[in-house]
């Protein structure tokens, strides 16, 4: 009996939420993501659709959010713990909790997110984004701009804890800054894409190392600070501690990269 009953009581602690708008005469967006475990996807939304949640949760010790204030044109959506005393995340049961958020191309979007112990991905290519602040724990977070990017992105700042950070082309995000502030962890960027003009693009790490894969037509220079910090300079001319790209003046794109670091280095790969 005990055998019997112990799926059908695990089945019982999963629930769904559902949480949808549809598009009316929304001109812009702010979406704050609250994520605290489990597997996360975030993409854009069909076309007519402001914004779409789709949560299965354990609810023995997470709660769904799903919240929208149509006058500050703002909704909060995902999933965070119960109590006070921290959340302790066993993975193996962590994993089935998962989110499918949806997020619109048509109106401007500023997009606010916070993903604790997750495996997450967002696919944010094609969103007409005015900025993107990140922050994630111990977390393996992938960013994909399969497609570039329609908004006039300001800024993008992403703060890493002890996991692992994957961003792809991003040189299609739009944003004309980058900023990465990161404690213990891998960064892994791609630098392709379409960069606006006068991209820059701050790396400032504890521990771990930074890996930057560049299409060989992308100019980059780079300026280094810190202690022991390396910087693997194949491919680049040296000037105390700024190395530039041997293609820099050719090159029709450019982006300017300050680092610091305290232990670790950065490598650049080209393709």
């Amino acid at each position: 009996m005990t055998l019997l009953l112990a799926p059908s009581l695990a089945a019982q602690q999963m629930r769904n939420f559902e949480y949808a708008r549809p598009l009316r005469d929304e001109r812009r967006l702010h979406a704050v993501i609250e994520f605290a475990a489990g597997k996360l996807i975030v993409r854009k939304a069909p076309a007519g659709r402001l914004f779409g949640l789709s949560l299965d949760y354990e609810a023995e010790r997470f709660r769904p959010i799903g919240r929208y204030d149509a006058e500050a044109g703002e909704v909060h959506l995902g999933v965070e713990g119960i109590g006070s005393g921290g959340i302790r995340v066993d993975r193996r049961r962590a994993l089935p909790q998962q989110a499918l958020i949806e997020l619109p191309s048509e109106v401007d979007l500023s997009l606010d997110a916070s993903i604790g112990a997750a495996e997450s991905t967002l696919d944010l290519g094609g969103l007409r984004l005015s900025g993107i602040e990140l922050k994630t724990g111990a977390s393996r977070t992938t960013i994909n701009f399969a497609t570039a990017a329609t908004g006039a992105c300001r800024t993008a700042s992403i703060t890493s804890g002890a996991g692992e950070l994957t961003v792809n082309q991003a040189g299609n995000s739009g944003c004309r800054s980058w900023r990465f502030d990161g404690g213990v962890g891998e960064v892994n960027l791609d630098l392709e894409g379409a960069w606006p003009a006068d991209a820059r693009m701050t790396l400032n790490m504890a521990l771990g190392g930074v890996t930057l894969t560049a299409p060989r037509d992308l100019g980059i220079r780079v300026r280094m600070s810190g202690f022991l910090a390396g910087f693997d300079a194949k491919g680049f001319n040296k000037s105390g501690k700024t190395y530039t790209s041997a293609n820099f003046d050719s090159a029709k794109r450019h982006i300017e990269v300050e680092v610091s670091s305290a232990l670790g280095g950065v490598s650049v790969v080209w393709k």
